[in-house]
């Protein structure tokens, strides 16, 4: 495992955290907490993925970890929503979505093995999109459970 190369990914997820926020109109009081949690989500999925922690769990667990972060650092009764998402988004499969997206425009056009190798690929970016974003959503969902039951505070208002 690099450390550094962990450190360096993780600030700059912080980094796309925090820019998410700014375009997502956030407040700039929440900018900060964008980047804490992309920082603190992506550092932690690193950490146990290199552990040997399978990856999709890896993100899970950095989900989690996302929101106990995010209720901790943000001393209002509520969380807004704005600083979760943005802070979650750096953990997602882009990467493989990206892949999706372009094998799901060269299945249109190909024939014969072409097609069977396009359409392997385009199933197996969107089976990485699917089971890492389903992964977000456990992670997300457990952590609010989480800070609902013991009281600490609403994460957004409604939930």
């Amino acid at each position: 495992m690099d450390l550094g190369a962990v450190l360096v990914n993780s600030a700059l997820a912080g980094l796309f955290a925090s820019g998410l926020g700014i375009l997502l109109t956030a407040p700039l009081r929440y900018v900060g907490p964008a980047f804490i949690c992309g920082f603190a989500g992506c550092l932690s999925r690193d950490l146990f993925v290199s552990c040997g922690v399978n990856p999709n769990w890896a993100t899970a667990i950095a989900a989690m970890v996302l929101v106990f972060v995010a209720v901790t650092i943000i001393r209002e009764p509520t969380v807004p929503p704005v600083v979760l998402f943005s802070g979650v988004l750096p953990l997602g499969a882009a990467s493989s979505m990206f892949s999706a997206i372009l094998d799901l425009m060269r299945v249109s056009t190909l024939k014969g093995e072409d097609l069977n190798v396009a359409a392997i690929q385009l199933i197996a970016s969107a089976g990485r999109v699917f089971t890492v974003s389903l992964a977000i959503v456990l992670g997300l969902g457990v952590g609010l459970a989480f800070v609902r039951f013991i009281g600490r505070k609403k994460v957004w208002e409604g939930v």
